[in-house]
């Protein structure tokens, strides 16, 4: 997911590529904390399609989806004048600018990832923190790539024809709503505003206008809450479990069941 602007991005992009091996490294071990690779994969194709449920069903997801849909047909035809706002007094500053792409184009990935891992460790829900986080960056890439291809709409540099929806904010904005759902909202709310910046910067970039960026904030958001939504499940069944108790001569057993 590097777009490589200059040389500096190169460089850039071969350090991200760098960290997301050593993440991956570092994660390993979680995946065979509490179950073997082999079951976990038997269970992952029915983990992908609750998560492709919960994306389109659930009713905030389906507000936000909703809200993006609408704010992009009414401030479509504003797509030119923001353009050229940008072009004549920018959005951000381009050394901001440049450091955004870095981390949208491909830093806040390892780096998420790398930070859940080690997060994790030790922690009996490590495994399932890590499949989250993993599986809401892949299928906020692969739904972004699938919808660029269908869509076929020019970038405002009349680059390519790859314009929307934005792919640096679908997967920052992905990035935040996991962030969101596993440290809270402090730090999901830090995560949100930088997110927010990648797409100021791909329309300050003319990378994209600003309807591709709505969409791919409302892509990457709706994908982390639905499979956050799975994640939270996920763990609850693990809690549940008997108990026993004793009191003077008896015995028994409590059934504990967490509710949030």
């Amino acid at each position: 997911m590097t777009v490589v602007l200059s040389g500096r991005a190169v460089k850039s992009g071969y350090n991200a590529s760098g960290l997301l091996i050593l993440a991956l490294l570092v994660c390993q071990p979680l995946f065979t904390q509490e179950q073997s690779l082999r079951s976990d994969a038997k269970g992952y194709p029915r983990y992908l399609t609750d998560g492709a449920i919960e994306i389109i069903s659930d009713r905030t997801n389906q507000k936000i989806l909703g809200l993006a849909a609408l704010s992009a047909i009414a401030l479509h035809r504003y797509d030119g004048a923001v353009r050229d706002y940008s072009r004549e007094d920018g959005l951000i500053p381009d050394e901001l600018s440049h450091r955004l792409d870095q981390y949208g184009g491909g830093w806040a990935y390892p780096i998420l990832l790398l930070g859940v891992g080690l997060k994790s460790m030790g922690r009996n829900d490590g495994a399932a923190r890590l499949k989250y986080a993993f599986t809401s960056l892949v299928v906020t890439g692969l739904s972004t790539d699938l919808i660029k291809r269908a869509s076929r709409r020019k970038r405002p540099n009349g680059s390519d024809a790859r314009s929307f929806p934005s792919g640096h904010t679908s997967g920052s904005f992905a990035v935040a709503a996991v962030v969101d759902e596993l440290y809270g909202q402090w730090l999901g709310y830090t995560a949100y505003l930088a997110a927010t910046l990648v797409g100021a910067h791909r329309i300050h970039a003319d990378k994209h206008w600003l309807t591709d960026v709505i969409a791919g904030a409302a892509l990457g958001t709706v994908i982390g809450r639905g499979f956050g939504i799975v994640y939270r499940e996920e763990v609850e069944n693990d809690r549940i479990g008997i108990v026993p108790a004793t009191t003077n001569r008896t015995v028994s057993f409590r059934i504990i069941i967490p509710i949030n």
